[in-house]
This record gives structure tokens, C-alpha cells and sequence, in this order.
């Protein structure tokens, strides 16, 4: 059987690759909407694709669509190294290796590891290749691990304005549902996931609540969510956060 080759007349096989990635989901989507815009503006046609539904026909498709006019196009991928390992997530990941007539950009919900993006930035699209990486802070991290702590409530109050810095106040917002939530759970008693140092800090933090404030708290935060999506907030995040860390 012949396999077919994609033939590439007279176009210029040179792209650009960006990938987005990073657990610090608020600040990496900010960035994806910068890069969307910003090839809108170079009169860029924007694609995009969900990995999970993702074939590698489909794939070569979108790679290799080109209409009459030459429009040149952005293909958005996202989650792609969330697929479950299996020859699909190779083949569709050697795909976009290759050189490509369009740009792509990746946008990921995880950090990708250096052997991670070597199988992307390859010799053939290294001068093209760019990758944005948020991380979450340590700061944030020893934010959420104060709460429930008496003591130092400037301390608190500093630790949480710079996590604010690098990780956005939203962001922080949301992990202090998550943190909430996981207390809820370990004092309902439920059991911890994740790394034992990490379990055994959500425990001991937990002994400092009783169920009652936690759940008082994680319905103030829900309250609070509605409030800001509505608009119907008479105070901004960064000034809620403070008195829920004063709080707490």
C-alpha cells in the first residue's frame, strides 16, 4: 500500500509555535486570549481544536488547509499532553513537531517537562518555538498553609499581597475554594490525596477549624463568586481576600 504525502507547492514551511502552559490556569488562559488577539490583529484565521476529540486525520487537515486566497491561519490545540499515553497522543504530537505552513499555538493545563517540550522544539522549528510557563508561587502555597494560624495577621496580609503579585488575585481566590474544600473534606472524614507531606500539613491545618466554620466560610466564598461574576460585589477581590485571610 503507498501512503499518501502531503504535497507542499511553492509554501513556506515555517511557523510559529507557542506553548502555554502551567497549573496557574487563570494567568496561562489570559495569555492564550493575548496570543489570539494578537494574531487576529495580523489578520490571522483562528482554529481551534480539543485534543480529546482529536483524530490524526483531522489533525492533517487542519495542518495542511490552505484555501485560494492563502489565508494564513492560527491553529489552537488545547490539552493535547492530557491525553492517556497511547500511539494516538505520539502520532498527533510528532505531527505538530514537523514544520507546518500555519502557526500553532498549545495551550495546557499542566507544566510540561524539559523532555516534554524537546519533542516539540525540535532542530527543524527551534528559531520559531516559544513557551510561556506559569507556575503557582510558593508564596501562595505558604498563604494557604497560614490560615487558621493565630498570630501575625500583617504577616498573612503580606504573604497573601504577594501571591496577589505573581499569581493574580482571582487565582488566589480560587485556591482558597480548593484549600476550603479540601478542609471540608478531611474533617468530614475524608482522607487526604497526595504527597504525604503535603496530606499531612492539610491535617494538621484542618485540626485548627471546626466543620461548622469551614462550611460558614466555604458558603461566604460561593456568595462571594456569584457577587463578582454578577458584578453585584460592592468591594473588589484583593479587598475581600484581606478580610477572608483575617478571617481565617
Amino acid at each position: 500500500m503507498v501512503k499518501k504525502k502531503r504535497l507542499e507547492f511553492g509554501l513556506k514551511l515555517k511557523n510559529l509555535m507557542i506553548i502555554i502552559h502551567g497549573e496557574n490556569t487563570t494567568n496561562s488562559r489570559q495569555k492564550l486570549v493575548e496570543v489570539i488577539n494578537d494574531q487576529k490583529n495580523k489578520n490571522q484565521e483562528i482554529i481551534r481544536l480539543e485534543a480529546k476529540q482529536l483524530t490524526e486525520a483531522s489533525l492533517e487537515e487542519a495542518l495542511g488547509a490552505n484555501d485560494l486566497f492563502g489565508t494564513s491561519k492560527t491553529i489552537i490545540i488545547e490539552e493535547l499532553h492530557s491525553l492517556p499515553v497511547s500511539k494516538k497522543k505520539k502520532n498527533l504530537i510528532d505531527l505538530i513537531s514537523k514544520p507546518q505552513i500555519h502557526n500553532i499555538v498549545l495551550w495546557e493545563k499542566r507544566s510540561l517537562t524539559k523532555t516534554m517540550l524537546g519533542k516539540i522544539a525540535n532542530d527543524s522549528n527551534k528559531s520559531s518555538f516559544t513557551d510561556f510557563e506559569f507556575k503557582i508561587s510558593k508564596t501562595l502555597f505558604t498563604w494557604l498553609d497560614s490560615l487558621g494560624k493565630t498570630g501575625d495577621n500583617q504577616k498573612k496580609l503580606q504573604l497573601l499581597h504577594s501571591a496577589i503579585e505573581t499569581d493574580g488575585e482571582f487565582f488566589c481566590f480560587l485556591m482558597l475554594i480548593r484549600q476550603i474544600r479540601m478542609l471540608i473534606e478531611i474533617k468530614s472524614g475524608g482522607i487526604a490525596k497526595g504527597a504525604p507531606f503535603m496530606t499531612a500539613k492539610l491535617n494538621q491545618q484542618a485540626s485548627n477549624f471546626k466543620l461548622k466554620q469551614l462550611l460558614g466560610f466555604y458558603k461566604e466564598l460561593l456568595e462571594i463568586d456569584i457577587k463578582q461574576k454578577t458584578s453585584a460585589s460592592l468591594i473588589d477581590t484583593v479587598a475581600m481576600l484581606d478580610l477572608l485571610s483575617l478571617k481565617l
